[in-house]
């Protein structure tokens, strides 16, 4: 369902009420609306909640690999 969505830059399944979460970009509301469409028809979905972002404040991603002895864990 994902795979084909280049849309969609990361998918997380948490814990509690939500079951996914995608976080993904498109370049205007026709784009979005095309897209939630799409999407909401492939997956079936009883109860959509949609959430938009106008402005990213801070985006990083690092993992703090320095701090693993990766010799210790063989």
């Amino acid at each position: 369902m994902l795979r084909n969505r280049p849309q969609v830059h990361y998918a997380h399944r948490p814990t509690g009420d939500i079951d996914y979460i995608l976080k993904g970009t498109v370049n205007n509301a026709y784009a979005y609306g095309e897209f939630y469409r799409a999407l909401i028809s492939d997956v079936k979905a009883h109860n959509v909640t949609a959430l938009l972002s106008t402005k990213e404040i801070k985006s990083t991603f690092k993992l703090a690999l320095d701090d693993i002895n990766f010799l210790e864990i063989r």
